[in-house]
């Protein structure tokens, strides 16, 4: 998204009144920090989900991921594997969730746009995260976000090329089941995202990593950030397509009781009001952990944590190759491919919903 001076200085004047940005400056002491570096921070909930909850964020002030340019974004979710084995080696647990939500119908409750980052155990007796496959989303809004997320995704390599991005890549065997009975929306070398034969609600698209089965914390930097991005047009593709009121980002990573499968998947969900999927937004409640503590001992390992950043690359021409499969996806139909148009995201996305309504 293109800032505009006019929205720059609405941002500038909501960032006065942020609690977040106060915790962060200094103006409002009692931040529980565990990392910060010269972009972004994380501190510990004061009313954590499970123990050593966390909230992460930039520095500078955004109310949701649009806003936020595309280096920053790299920079906040490529420390998120760091951040979850220095929380999880603190905390001694065996799984890790990160829960993201843009809007208030999704649980938003803060002007500051905040990744929740939770150390999770098979006995915290926490099940926000089940989700029961029930629905099934209709053919026509799968051939929408099959249309529309590539769009995003080219968008995307346009402004930010990838010596290694030259079309679909290979299914990993973890994920040739998925592969073939669930409806593909996207995919490159390294994300694989599918609309769920059963959906956990109305919109509920799921990214998979190819380049790590179960572990959030042996992805690369560049493989977290990528992760992300492609969740995060996941996300806009459905609030879009759908004209959903808000959208979660759930990441399920290795043992939880709402991760029985131990996998590493990012599950997206469009959300309205009074949806059932309330469930998911938990009740703040005063902890009776020592945070004090609980800094140090995070912090403590939070200090070998670093951005590495992206090494500038001369922008290629992309030719996709055929993907060598083993099996064949499952995907709806679509009669004709279109010649993608120059212009916004946001036309274009929004052709190819009228073009999927014909």
């Amino acid at each position: 998204m293109n800032i505009t001076p006019e929205m720059k200085a609405q941002l500038k004047e909501q960032a006065k009144q942020c609690i977040h940005c106060k915790l962060i400056s200094g103006e409002q002491p009692g931040a529980k920090t565990i990392f910060k570096d010269n972009n972004t921070v994380a501190m510990l909930d004061i009313y954590p989900f499970v123990k050593g909850h966390a909230s992460f964020m930039t520095k500078d002030h955004y109310p949701m991921p649009a806003y936020i340019p595309g280096d920053e974004f790299t920079h906040l979710f490529a420390l998120i594997p760091g951040l979850a084995k220095a929380m999880q080696k603190a905390t001694v647990s065996r799984g890790f969730n990160v829960f993201i939500a843009v809007g208030g119908a999704a649980g938003q409750m803060s002007p500051h746009f905040l990744v929740h980052l939770l150390p999770r155990d098979p006995d915290d007796n926490k099940s926000q995260f089940i989700f029961k496959g029930k629905d099934s989303m209709d053919d026509g809004t799968i051939k929408m976000l099959a249309q529309n997320m590539p769009i995003m995704m080219n968008n995307h390599f346009g402004r930010h090329p990838n010596n290694w991005h030259t079309g679909k890549g290979n299914v990993p065997a973890y994920l040739s089941k998925i592969y073939e009975q669930d409806n593909v929306i996207y995919e490159d070398e390294q994300v694989l995202c599918v609309a769920p034969s059963k959906s956990h609600g109305k919109a509920h698209l799921i990214v998979y990593s190819k380049d790590e089965e179960k572990d959030i914390r042996k992805l690369s930097q560049e493989q977290s950030s990528h992760l992300f991005f492609a969740a995060s047009f996941a996300s806009t593709a459905v609030f879009e397509g759908l004209k959903c009121h808000a959208t979660n980002i759930v990441l399920k990573s290795n043992q939880s009781p709402d991760n029985p499968s131990e996998r590493l998947a990012v599950h997206v969900f469009g959300r309205w009001d009074k949806d059932g999927l309330e469930k998911m937004n938990w009740q703040a409640k005063q902890t009776q952990d020592n945070l004090d503590s609980l800094q140090k001992d995070i912090k403590s390992n939070t200090l070998v944590i670093k951005y590495k950043g992206k090494k500038k690359e001369a922008a290629k021409p992309v030719e996709p190759k055929v993907p060598v499969h083993s099996i064949a996806p499952k995907v709806t139909t679509i009669s004709k491919k279109k010649k993608q148009v120059a212009g916004s995201v946001h036309a274009e996305i929004m052709k190819a919903i009228e073009r999927a309504k014909k």
